[in-house]
């Protein structure tokens, strides 16, 4: 009786039907020695196509509509809310994150829409649909710096990847004007 060599009936059967071959690969694991497996394994491996998926990374165009504040002039002390405007230009949906930078104004509390909390200073919105529109609400209180105006930058921006056709609209400032003793 010839004798069959379990490696040429391993890839023989890989080539032809690589799932099957993982079966008798468990066999051998059980059965064999160590080291006929790791030939074994490597010899399957080796048959086997690896495929990697494309990934799609999204052309959206995220931008800030309007950052408005309440009020037009402000004393040291006093809070400042600001309305941020943001939506998904499209055409495809993307992640949505809105976040603020301030100058010479501290965060008090931020409100973020559809109920998600805030990840002070961001509020992260996750997958937004083209057309959808968001509103954020920081409040915030004016710091003693000297400085004549207090500024809020809020932002938007995606923490995937994502072909954004037009980022002169990513960012809009908000000014406030300081007035009465700059300093405490």
């Amino acid at each position: 009786m010839a004798s069959v060599d379990p490696l040429e009936v391993i890839l023989t059967l890989a080539r032809k039907h690589p799932r099957e071959a993982v079966a008798i690969l468990w066999f051998f694991y059980r059965e064999a020695a160590m080291h006929r497996l790791l030939i074994l394994g490597a010899a399957l491996l080796a048959l086997m196509p690896i495929t990697a998926a494309a990934q799609t990374v999204p052309n959206a165009d995220l931008a800030i509509v309007s950052n408005t504040a309440n009020l037009k002039h402000a004393h040291v002390g006093q809070q400042v809310t600001f309305t941020i405007v943001a939506t998904n230009n499209g055409p495809d949906a993307a992640e949505l994150d809105v976040h603020v930078v301030l100058q010479g104004l501290t965060l008090v509390s931020e409100t973020c829409d559809l109920g998600i909390s805030a990840d002070t200073p961001f509020c992260q919105y996750g997958i937004v649909q083209a057309g959808e529109t968001l509103t954020t609400i920081a409040v915030v209180q004016v710091l003693s710096t000297g400085a004549k105006t207090a500024t809020n930058l809020a932002c938007v921006s995606s923490e995937e990847a994502l072909n954004d056709p037009n980022t002169n609209n990513d960012c809009v400032t908000a000014t406030v004007k300081v007035v009465g003793n700059r300093k405490s």
